[in-house]
């Protein structure tokens, strides 16, 4: 259309440069100028209805083609008035063949050509058949317009076959254009298009958002536009430089880039790929950028991970050679600091059903007070993980609604050591923690179980051998002992036996010269000694039986005072003989005990026998008993050596005294407490020693009471 309104502009002064040509060439030929200057007007008439018609504007060029038609019939009008004279049969050639290509300038098929050259043929026709004289032939003239016609259709036809290909390898190319930006539009990368000066051609949705930015950048390089907009120059002159480089090496040239945003660093990978033509000349260079933070991030977790496997690997290594819980703990600490960095580290060991706080750690600035012991039943973390026997996670501490003061602790997590205990980690805002680490710190806890349990193990197998050491001092003591206690008596008995022999020779030979008190006393020592013998082998017995669960005991009522009289007359040669005085206090009121017979004799003959034994001379014992609430008691008490504390841990045990082997000081085979204590306990009672060291010892057994006729309607709480 364009072009049509600048003909537009120039057919008026075509038309009267024309029109005076002809007056100059021949001022006699019929040409009218008023005619010339109405077509003018209409051509420039038509001009300005295009500048405020929209409608003109859009039939402008048939409109055009009409004047063209209105035109053609006026020249050969012309020239059939001039008798087709050769200046005006040229006219109609040159305006034929003319208008016949400026019709071809504006038709988009065939029609409108021929259908203008057919119209010229027709006006020709018509103009030869009324003209009253030819001074040319209409034979020259038509072959002269067929030969314009027959050019002019081959050449639009061809013209058009042309820009019909044309058209539709643009529109393929148009296409494919629109494929491949499409194609670009939809990768999940940043793309761009630049020429062999690293100026931007085309940038995608996803590189630059924004429209009217993305329009900004074409034409600019990455330098330019980083100037302009107050951004990185060196970035963008970086970029730059590697397309030009890849223009000149034909390779493709990868850059790696770190840009710090407000979320933090963003890492991306930039890759230019030079896009060449057959003869391998560089036309363009393809950008692509790929957003690698994620990728870098789980690089960088992946390197944590084995940093964290590797460091855990040589801290178990340290942590299998602990020697102790303590020891335990502070590898464990050392794993929770240096490899997992918390800012929060507990541990806490199971003993006495409790969870006891073993270590607590707390980074600089933040509070953490010592937990308590608590029973693992309680809603702690801890106590849960060593329940389920797992890691257990509290992303908000005071989600466990207990009473335990946390500090600047918000979140903990807990994995259980085995049954042993559990390790605690926290972090001082609420959020959760990584499954690997939770894994890491099972692992872990599982290895320093297996530490306590080897520790645990080589703990009982060492008391086991001390046990056994022990038992084995224990039988060579008792062996002694038992030598001692059997071969002595025997030796005596023998011995007196052979001087009672003699002296019984010596009163069947010589009456005169025998003794016979000699053979009384001989004969006492003999009864002494059988008697120690029998001691000796009532005790090896009774322990035997009670051990084996083999000796009866039956409960009724003992008088406690009237039983311990009767047992200070039985031993009173005993006690006359050490020098020591024995005694029964009295008491108000009978104490009587629900027990046998028998076992309290056995029990309560052992330790005044003990008493006077250990007293020295001089000295006093002294048996009482009184009502203690609903208990029994008989207590017996001396003056005698006394015991230090870690004897009295001992005493109960069996072949125990306070001096042992050959070359002791008191006799005895050191079952006489052992006796004692298993028969009381047999009993339901219990036994208990004061004692102190060259100051005396009180022994005091506490039996079950019952109450004596004379004060069944006294409480039974009265005590004496």
């Amino acid at each position: 259309m364009q072009l049509y309104r600048l003909l537009s502009l120039l057919g008026p002064v075509l038309l009267l440069v024309h029109g005076a040509a002809h007056r100059a060439a021949a001022p006699s030929h019929y040409d009218l100028l008023w005619f010339r200057l109405v077509l003018a007007g209409g051509l420039l008439l038509l001009f300005s209805a295009s500048l405020v018609s929209a409608s003109v504007r859009r039939r402008y060029v048939e409109a055009s083609w009409g004047v063209l038609y209105l035109v053609m019939a006026w020249t050969v009008t012309l020239a059939a008035l001039n008798q087709f004279s050769g200046e005006y049969s040229l006219s109609v050639l040159f305006v034929y063949a003319l208008f016949g290509g400026i019709v071809i300038l504006g038709a988009d098929s065939m029609a409108p050509v021929l259908s203008f050259l057919a119209t010229g043929f027709v006006l020709l026709g018509a103009g030869v058949w009324a003209a009253p004289a030819r001074e040319t032939s209409p034979l020259v003239l038509g072959s002269g317009m067929a030969d314009v016609a027959l050019f002019e259709a081959v050449a639009h036809w061809w013209g058009l076959s042309m820009r019909n290909s044309l058209k539709t390898q643009r529109d393929e190319l148009r296409r494919s254009r629109d494929q491949q930006r499409q194609m670009i539009e939809q990768l999940p990368m940043e793309m761009a298009v630049f020429d062999t000066e690293a100026r931007f051609q085309y940038v995608n949705e996803r590189a630059v958002g924004d429209p009217a930015v993305r329009e900004q950048l074409i034409g600019l390089t990455n330098e330019g536009y980083c100037r302009r907009h107050d951004l990185d120059v060196a970035l963008g002159r970086r970029r730059d430089e590697s397309i030009r480089e890849v223009v000149e090496t034909k390779s493709i040239n990868r850059l790696r880039e770190t840009i710090e945003t407000d979320e933090g660093p963003r890492h991306y990978l930039r890759i230019h790929v030079p896009i060449t033509d057959p003869d391998g000349t560089v036309r363009k260079v393809v950008g692509g950028g790929l957003d690698i933070t994620e990728r870098k991030e789980r690089e960088r977790d992946l390197r944590a991970r084995q940093e964290k496997i590797e460091a855990l690997y040589e801290a178990t290594k340290q942590l299998l050679r602990a020697g102790s819980q303590e020891e335990v703990s502070d590898r464990i600490h050392w794993v929770l600091k240096e490899v997992f960095d918390y800012p929060f580290a507990h541990t806490g060991f199971l003993e006495d059903g409790l969870i006891v706080p073993e270590r607590t750690e707390a980074a600089s600035g933040l509070s953490l007070p010592m937990p308590e012991a608590r029973p693992p039943q309680e809603n702690m973390v801890a106590g849960q993980a060593l329940r389920s026997g797992e890691a257990v996670v509290s992303e908000t501490i005071q989600s466990l609604a207990d009473s335990i003061d946390y500090g600047d602790l918000r979140s903990a997590a807990s994995v259980p050591i085995g049954g042993h205990g559990a390790i605690v980690v926290g972090k001082a805002d609420e959020t959760t923690y990584r499954q690997f680490n939770l894994h890491l710190l099972e692992l872990l806890g599982g290895y320093a179980a297996l530490v306590l349990d080897r520790l645990r193990r080589e703990a009982a197998l060492r008391d086991a051998k001390e046990a056994a050491e022990e038992a084995s001092r224990l039988k060579s003591t008792m062996l002694a002992n038992m030598s001692h206690e059997i071969r002595t008596p025997l030796t005596s008995i023998i011995g007196f036996s052979e001087t009672i022999e003699e002296e019984a020779d010596l009163l069947e030979a010589t009456p005169a010269d025998a003794n016979p008190s000699t053979l009384s006393r001989f004969a006492h020592l003999i009864g002494k000694n059988g008697r120690r013998l029998l001691d000796t082998l009532d005790g090896v017995l009774n322990l035997s039986r009670l051990e084996a669960g083999q000796m009866d005991l039956a409960a009724e009522r003992i008088p406690l005072d009237e039983l311990a009289k009767g047992l200070v007359d039985e031993l009173h040669p005993q006690a006359e003989e050490a020098g020591v005085h024995c005694e029964v206090e009295k008491t108000p009121r009978p104490v009587v005990a629900r027990v046998d017979r028998g076992g309290m004799q056995i029990a309560l003959r052992n330790l005044i026998s003990n008493a006077i034994k250990y007293t020295e001379e001089g000295g006093r014992v002294r048996v009482r008993s009184y009502r203690a609430e609903d208990a029994a008691v008989v207590e017996v008490e001396d003056t005698g050596i006394g015991m230090d504390a870690d004897t009295v841990e001992h005493v109960f045990e069996p072949f125990r005294q306070a001096s042992e082997g050959l070359n002791r000081e008191y006799e005895g085979t050191g079952l006489g407490l052992a006796v004692t204590k298993q028969v009381i306990e047999k009993m339901n009672g219990d036994i208990e020693v004061d004692t102190e060291e060259d100051a005396g010892t009180c022994v005091r057994l506490r039996l079950p009471r019952a109450a004596s006729e004379a004060d069944a309607g006294s409480s039974p709480g009265d005590e004496q």
